[in-house]
């Protein structure tokens, strides 16, 4: 394959999505060249339940992709996601041995260190994916950015924590490693989301991207250009798409065809109101989360809805309405290969394509485990590098 070439491949409940792209003229901003999606078997919330059809189906993506890449894929970005994803924080101190010495990147390091191994012994089932510094305090008072270089006594860290339970992130390596596909990053799929949902902008003022999936809905938070904080809902588009067919009384196909736009034929009045029945249910849970970090109604940039289920009609004005909040949908631009002419990529396609645009800023895969000194830390360290 043309390593010049960045692959990036969302593996979701309903169906595995991949995308090729070449850098372009503008930084961040990859050029699209395939995009390409396949249904996938084998998953229930985002892991992995039957490793065979899980297999199979990742096979038939990958086939499919090769076919019109006209090239082997052999390596790939992937993201990672399900009910098993989750993050939290860890506060923690370190006194400096040396009193009134410069602090080193040694020191900062040092701390982290001593956060990571907090975490672990409180959660030994869990992955640790993303270690994102929120917050240094130098002697009691706070740092804009990095305290390497300043002078003081003691550090303090707060420390995000983006994990994944254990067996489901085993799971999925053993499953890519048997197509035989090198694994280059496994990135927190509301991260990569973010990179290509949102403007270095809006995650600086504040916003919060919500990934509409067949089963969950993810949703993670930004402020001064970092991540801080990601949840995942056991709801997606599926479950309205179940209570359109029960309340009608009709097909699981026709229900689906009704929740896309597609079919007008039933009392619009009736269907406007089972929809919203159920968007009122999965904003509820996203006002208790930012209620919990008490953001509620307190991201100047609103809300960006993504993934499969972001297209239904009406949305944004329900979350206007219940929220409080600005609200739009992804756009992502690609070139038609027949017409030559810009057209929408696909909203399910948001992750896989941040995937391509997240180049830095993040812990690459490195099989058993992860070395926190291996890695430069700062105030923004995962997404400054990524944005569009």
């Amino acid at each position: 394959m043309n390593y010049e070439h960045t692959i990036g491949i969302d593996i979701g409940t309903s169906s595995i999505k991949l995308v090729i792209t070449e850098p372009n003229n503008q930084p961040g901003s990859p050029k699209i060249l395939h995009a390409v999606e396949s249904p996938s078997h084998g998953f229930r919330h985002g892991y992995i339940v039957d490793a065979d059809k899980a297999l199979e189906s990742f096979s038939r993506l990958v086939t499919k992709a090769e076919k019109e890449y006209k090239q082997k894929i052999t390596r790939a970005r992937f993201s990672i996601g399900g009910v098993g994803l989750c993050s939290q924080y860890v506060r923690t101190s370190i006194e400096i041995q040396k009193k009134n010495t410069e602090i080193t990147e040694r020191n900062v390091d040092e701390v982290l260190q001593k956060s990571e191994e907090l975490f672990t012994a409180k959660y030994p089932n869990k992955k640790i994916l993303h270690v994102i510094p929120i917050k240094y305090k130098v002697d009691g008072h706070d740092v804009l950015g990095t305290p390497i270089g300043m002078y003081g006594n003691s550090i303090e860290a707060k420390v995000l924590f983006i994990t994944i339970l254990e067996h489901h992130y085993d799971a999925l390596v053993s499953m890519i490693e048997k197509h035989h596909v090198n694994i280059l990053d496994i990135i927190a799929s509301p991260i990569a989301d973010g990179a290509a949902s949102a403007s270095y902008k809006q995650q600086t003022q504040g916003c919060l991207v919500a990934n509409i999936g067949a089963e969950t809905t993810s949703i993670a938070t930004f402020e001064n250009s970092t991540i801080t904080s990601l949840d995942v809902f056991q709801i997606g588009s599926n479950d309205i798409t179940n209570d359109i067919a029960l309340g009608l009384q009709i097909p699981l196909e026709d229900a689906d065809d009704i929740k896309r736009g597609v079919a007008h034929e039933y009392p619009k009045r009736k269907v406007e109101e089972i929809i919203q029945a159920r968007i009122e249910d999965i904003f509820e849970l996203i006002t208790r989360h930012l209620q919990k970090i008490k953001k509620n109604r307190l991201l100047p940039a609103g809300i960006i809805f993504t993934g499969g289920g972001s297209h239904i009609e009406s949305l944004n004005e329900y979350a206007k309405q219940e929220l409080k909040l600005p609200s739009s949908t992804i756009h992502i631009q690609t070139i038609s290969k027949k017409s030559k002419r810009n057209v929408r990529l696909p909203h399910q396609f948001s992750i896989a394509y941040g995937l391509c645009v997240s180049e830095g800023g993040h812990q690459h895969f490195a099989g058993a485990g992860i070395s926190l000194k291996k890695l430069k830390r700062s105030f923004n360290n995962v997404l400054n590098q990524i944005m569009p």
